[in-house]
């Protein structure tokens, strides 16, 4: 054996030596020296991470283990090998900002895992924004059933709904992506006694909204209900609609909106008149993805 080679191999003894005394820094150096065949670079105290991300205070060697689960064995002409493995360096990385229906949220990351904390306000749920009265329907007057979507086939000549009719109300201009609104109805030219019921999504409720009790009667009652979706006979998709099933009796219906329940004041439109589409940004489409939660659909089951 030369003497310079005699050299290398009592300098890499006293190294494995050395690392088996002092571990850290010693180890460090082995193990880098060991992969690299050059001498590590990195100061004392910085960890060896085995199968982790490159970090800038962090020298990491990786292998093709499942998980990045790598283990690097060095061995030691003195004594026990020496084993180097993967370690969770706790470190906490606050960033990545993300949208949510109240605003903003952060991302944390801690030790490999990832955690959202999101702002929790009312909005995560909805608020009320008043608006200017509105009137949507009055079945007395064919401009007064401009937003039917369903039930303009049944109105009678004196302007009523007969009995038995579903009316879907359609809020466009009014409210996009709503989840619900707060207004008043009112029945007149009641026909004998009857009721009607004002609902937003699913099936039809067994409750009455308003109830009448006999002919020619002129009545009114608030109402606070769901928005939902629905689809016509001819297939046409409508988001941000209202129903009401008159029952037993025909009356002239009359709807008035005073106030939007809603994941993000800029839903009520009619307050700052703004389309809000997928297309439209980040909020946009948060504020539709939470409106579409659950069951939206109006049905016209009795």
């Amino acid at each position: 054996m030369s003497s310079s080679a005699s050299d290398r191999s009592a300098s890499r003894r006293s190294l494995i030596r050395r690392a088996a005394v002092t571990g850290g820094a010693a180890v460090a150096a082995t193990a880098v020296s060991a992969v690299n065949a050059t001498q590590a670079s990195a100061d004392t105290g910085d960890p060896v991470g085995i199968g982790q991300v490159n970090e800038g205070w962090c020298t990491t060697i990786t292998n093709a283990a499942p998980d990045g689960a790598a283990t690097l064995v060095l061995q030691n002409d003195v004594g026990a090998s020496l084993h180097l493995k993967r370690q969770e360096v706790t470190r906490t990385v606050t960033g990545g900002v993300y949208p949510t229906t109240a605003g903003l949220g952060v991302i944390i990351s801690q030790s490999g895992q990832h955690r959202k904390h999101e702002t929790l306000t009312t909005a995560n749920a909805t608020m009320l924004v008043p608006i200017p009265p509105t009137r949507v329907l009055d079945t007395r007057s064919p401009a007064g059933r401009a937003r039917l979507l369903e039930g303009g086939g049944r109105i009678d000549s004196q302007g009523r709904a007969t009995a038995g009719t579903f009316l879907v109300v359609h809020l466009r201009d009014i409210v996009n992506y709503g989840d619900g609104m707060i207004g008043n109805i009112t029945v007149a030219k009641t026909e004998k006694a009857g009721f009607g019921t004002v609902f937003g999504r699913g099936d039809l409720p067994d409750a009455s909204t308003i109830n009448w009790f006999g002919p020619g009667q002129l009545l009114s009652n608030g109402v606070i209900t769901q928005l939902g979706s629905y689809e016509t006979a001819a297939g046409e998709y409508y988001e941000d609609v209202v129903a009401i099933y008159v029952q037993k009796s025909a009356a002239a219906v009359i709807l008035d909106v005073t106030g939007l329940l809603v994941f993000h004041p800029e839903s009520a439109v009619i307050n700052n008149p703004k389309t809000l589409s997928g297309g439209d940004g980040v909020r946009a489409q948060v504020i539709k993805e939470n409106a579409e939660r659950g069951k939206r659909a109006v049905q016209a089951g009795a």
